[in-house]
């Protein structure tokens, strides 16, 4: 519907419902939790830590190039 105020025409616009994929908290997802191979850098400065499967062929830290070690952590499933 076009109305005319002062001059100026106004276009009336309906609303759209929005939906968002919000959970209850009865229906949140449940994270497992598995013991995983992980290396982690040994430079106590640095936080660079990557799963065994992912981890180069060096053995280096991608975020300051020195040595990893292995470890275990508990991490989510994937």
């Amino acid at each position: 519907m076009n109305n005319t105020i002062f001059g100026h025409t106004t276009i009336k616009k309906e609303a759209v419902p929005i939906f968002f994929g919000k959970r209850g908290k009865d229906e949140e997802l449940e994270t497992i939790l598995v013991e995983t191979e992980v290396f982690s850098c040994m430079d106590e400065t640095c936080i660079g830590w990557m799963r065994k499967e992912f981890v180069s062929d060096d053995l280096l830290c991608p975020m300051c190039g020195k040595e990893m070690i292995q470890e275990i952590r508990e991490l989510p499933k994937i």
